[in-house]
């Protein structure tokens, strides 16, 4: 940490700590508010960084500034994929207990099979300091998933009536229960070579050590897991011959519903959770599937198989970053903003303070939910909050964003 860094801190965490309210804020224990970014290009080890973000003040804007360049988690060997908190909602643990334990996969995604490798690394940051950041690992070791494109099978061996993934194994999706023992992988075979078309999703118990449950090849849809922590289910999409049927497995007796709703389509590119709903991108239309409907036909969205949601909220806009611009929708079933042309890598919302951090190269910025107006241009509530200084670059190739809130320090 550098000595002007080292001098502000103090400041800004007592003032962060003392806001009761500021524009869209308002006070959440565990303030302040620390942003991880994972950054490097797709092929080279990832590095973590950390990012302080403070609440504007009667006359400043919000800014955020870096807590240190230097990188959290050298232990990661390989490229950096995607990530879950285990504790990914207060509301699921308890009040201020939530986000201290991060779950990451990180994966070689070579076109030969032998070359795809996966890590699963676990971190804490109960005792996380802002003065002195650090991500501890839970383990001595990362947790090798696959060595040269065949599963672990010694680390984890495949349970009874259990089908072993295929050799080539190619893991690019994380998603993770409320207590940490499940973890389920999307294995998406054409992230590593096009023309692969198997996709698989597997789950793990790291309690027993075993590879407990794996869908059959090709059956389900090539889109980020997610666990509902407070159900402790897992989202499964099976292929159907018009599309896909949106089913949930309970983690604990690997037991999948019943069909709950179906959706039509071919080019099924993310899902994400709004409550008890979930929000489809799929041939580019947003859809909004419930048990009671599908939100047929969807309204015109974002195209590009790279687009992810940005996890808002049931009564908050919907967000969607990749390509070469950013896709707002005031809700699923409203047409979407005039697109906003940044290439954004990813994206993190805060929802008590209705706002999005989203990642771009050389930057972050933020999108304003609470004061978005269809009537206004979406640039009217984009800031610039960090850049990049020209002599120090640390988001030149950034991956992925999230954030959390360290535990408060203890009253003397």
């Amino acid at each position: 940490m550098t000595p002007t860094l080292r001098r502000l801190l103090p400041g800004v965490l007592a003032a962060l700590l003392a806001t009761l309210s500021a524009c869209t804020g308002t006070f959440r224990e565990g303030t302040p508010l620390v942003l991880l970014v994972a950054t490097g290009p797709g092929d080279a080890p990832s590095r973590v960084l950390a990012f302080l973000a403070e609440p504007p003040g009667p006359a400043t804007p919000r800014r955020v500034i870096p807590l240190t360049s230097a990188d959290l988690a050298p232990d990661l060997t390989l490229p950096l994929r995607d990530w879950d908190w285990v504790d990914r909602e207060a509301s699921a643990v308890g009040p201020g207990l939530g986000r201290t334990r991060l779950v990451a996969l990180a994966s070689t995604t070579g076109s030969a099979t032998a070359a795809r490798t996966a890590f699963l690394h676990r971190y804490d940051v109960a005792t996380f300091d802002p003065d002195a950041p650090a991500l501890v690992p839970v383990d001595a070791a990362p947790l090798a998933l696959v060595r040269a494109g065949l599963w672990n099978d010694a680390a984890f061996p495949v349970a009874a009536g259990v089908q072993a993934p295929l050799e080539g194994a190619c893991l690019v999706g994380v998603a993770v229960n409320g207590t940490g023992r499940y973890v389920a992988l999307l294995d998406r075979r054409a992230a590593c070579r096009s023309g692969e078309t198997e996709v698989g999703l597997h789950v793990i118990d790291l309690v027993a050590g075993e590879l407990v449950w794996s869908s059959t090849p090709d059956d389900v849809a090539p889109v980020r897991p997610y666990v509902e922590q407070r159900e402790n289910t897992l989202d499964v999409w099976l292929r159907t011959p018009d599309g896909y049927d949106w089913h949930l497995l309970d983690l604990a007796t690997r037991t999948l519903s019943a069909r709950r709703q179906g959706v039509s389509g071919s080019t099924f590119v993310d899902a994400t959770a709004a409550d008890g709903a979930r929000w489809v991108l799929i041939d580019a239309r947003l859809r909004a599937v419930t048990e009671a409907g599908s939100g047929a036909p969807g309204e015109a969205s974002a195209s590009g198989t790279d687009r992810r949601f940005v996890g808002t909220g049931p009564d908050l806009p919907v967000v969607i970053t990749g390509g070469s611009d950013l896709v707002v929708h005031p809700d699923p079933l409203r047409p979407a903003w005039s697109p906003r042309g940044r290439a954004y890598l990813d994206g993190v919302t805060d929802v008590p303070d209705q706002l999005t951090y989203l990642v771009r190269s050389g930057a972050i910025d933020t999108l304003d939910l609470l004061l978005l107006d269809p009537a206004e241009p979406l640039a009217r509530v984009v800031s610039e909050v960090y850049r990049d200084p020209v002599d120090a670059p640390l988001l030149t190739e950034p991956r992925r964003i999230t954030m959390f809130r360290p535990r408060p320090p203890p009253t003397p």
